[in-house]
């Protein structure tokens, strides 16, 4: 298609946490798809050297202030055919530029609730769920902004009920699970670690909520020389007796053979909205042990393609030791794992589909001729 003659969409999304890896994919398969005459904003946050940066402010004032700044596309005219975003609460400061005749089609991509989030915030944000009169405050500005919103795209069902349950109708809700270039992901054969310490792999830049202490505990206890580990994190581990401690940054080569070379995956997070190390452990044929938190049942079928897990020792403890006793099935569970990858979390076909979604949109509108209503959430 023709660019010039594609309709125009403006993408602004956060660059933050798995998001980051979101936001990469996400461009790659829009580009490739090539239906829309896209346009990319990412919100980082920071900006090194910048004028907001040097100012005399606590370090998360400065970044949402940076992050505010890059949101302004959100209002720049000429106005954009639709628009695409994860970022809802940077967005509503500029929801003027949606009023009247410059309103048009708005997508939102999203991993939970302001509901859901409040429930991880002691483990996500380190503070105490917001209450009384903040959360009042915080569940209106989410109303409000809802009632921009086309359409939602949650990751996960999950994410949908969390939506349904503040009042968001099904006709407003697609799930979209997010998804890899599963062409860069190999699934090598593998052997089954019969007779050998059983080769793990935990990536996680939260060390902490990701439930990396008590794996590494683990290993230095109970299954002391029957498996080791290699950790991919931002935050300083040490590393101990058959545990290896890496930097690997996302989508990279030394990333992929660190998947490539493991037995089993695990992630025994305590708090996640959705986790797309898993998706990447899955696509490189690796079963997973993974906490049954937030969208984890849709990623991994327990009992098929790993276990879900409560979040604690105990539970974790008993998944090691159910992969120890059944070395012999993680080849054959792993592979089920690619499959899976490949039905669910091809992310080429499942961004054609947002574009689908999109372009659908945006042809309701013209049809029209008029700005999409307002919807109540």
């Amino acid at each position: 298609m023709n660019p010039s003659s594609s309709p125009r969409a403006l993408f602004v999304g956060t660059t933050y946490a798995g998001w980051k890896t979101r936001q990469m994919n996400l461009e790659t398969h829009v580009a490739a798809d090539g239906r829309l005459d896209a346009r990319f904003a990412r919100i980082s946050g920071w900006c090194e050297g910048g004028v907001i940066e040097r100012l005399p402010l606590p370090g998360p004032l400065r970044g949402r202030l940076r992050a505010l700044a890059e949101a302004r596309s959100f209002a720049s005219f000429p106005r954009p055919d639709i628009t695409w975003t994860s970022c809802s609460e940077l967005a509503l400061p500029f929801m003027w530029a949606q009023a009247g005749p410059w309103r048009r089609p708005l997508i939102m991509e999203t991993d939970w609730t302001l509901e859901q989030q409040e429930a991880f915030a002691p483990l996500y944000f380190g503070r105490e769920p917001r209450t009384g009169a903040r959360m009042k405050l915080a569940a209106a500005q989410e109303r409000l902004f809802f009632r921009h919103v086309t359409l939602f795209a949650p990751w996960s069902n999950w994410a949908a009920d969390g939506l349904r349950r503040v009042g968001v109708d099904d006709g407003r809700i697609h799930v979209l699970h997010p998804g890899l270039n599963l062409d860069a992901w190999t699934a090598p054969p593998r052997e089954a670690p019969v007779g050998r310490p059983l080769r793990l792999l935990f990536v996680g830049g939260d060390f902490a909520r990701k439930g990396g202490p008590m794996l590494v505990a683990l290993l230095a206890g109970q299954f002391r020389g029957r498996a080791e580990l290699d950790i991919v994190t931002r935050d300083d581990v040490v590393p101990a007796p058959g545990v290896r401690v890496h930097r690997a940054e996302v989508n990279s080569p030394a990333l992929k053979a660190l998947y490539a070379s493991a037995d089993l995956f695990v992630l025994p997070t305590l708090a996640e909205a959705f986790g797309l190390a898993t998706v990447e452990a899955m696509a490189s044929g690796l079963p997973c042990i993974v906490a049954n938190v937030g969208g984890a049942p849709d990623i991994v079928h327990d009992g098929v393609t790993g276990w879900l897990i409560e979040p604690n020792a105990l539970a974790l403890a008993d998944g090691l030791e159910r992969a120890i006793a059944q070395a012999d099935r993680l080849p054959a569970m792993g592979a089920r794992g690619r499959k899976r990858a490949e039905e669910r979390f091809d992310g080429s076909r499942n961004d054609r589909l947002l574009v689908d979604l999109m372009l659908e949109c945006v042809a309701r509108r013209e049809r029209t001729k008029t700005p999409v209503p307002e919807v109540a959430a």
